[in-house]
């Protein structure tokens, strides 16, 4: 039951909100997915990151970061769009 209804209605609730962002947006707080876990059950549960897991926290978020600053990948997108055009 626990399982099936919280699934259920998170999915639910993912579906409306992401119908109002980019693609490009969702998938970067999809990504930092993990980041905002470890935060919560640090915060909530009391648990603690080793080193290791701190670094891989910051590199999700460096990663997400510069997808979301920099948008490297549009050049290409629009220049796939124009040769497929052609």
């Amino acid at each position: 039951y626990l399982g099936g209804i919280t699934t259920a209605v998170a999915n639910y609730i993912q579906t409306k909100a992401q119908r109002g962002i980019s693609a490009e947006r969702a998938s970067i707080i999809y990504a930092l997915d993990p980041v905002y876990g470890a935060f919560f059950a640090n915060v909530l549960l009391g648990e603690k990151l080793t080193e290791y897991g701190m670094f891989g926290a910051g590199l999700i978020t460096i990663a997400a970061g510069t997808n979301a600053f920099l948008d490297l990948g549009k050049k290409n997108e629009e220049e796939s769009v124009d040769d497929f055009a052609k």
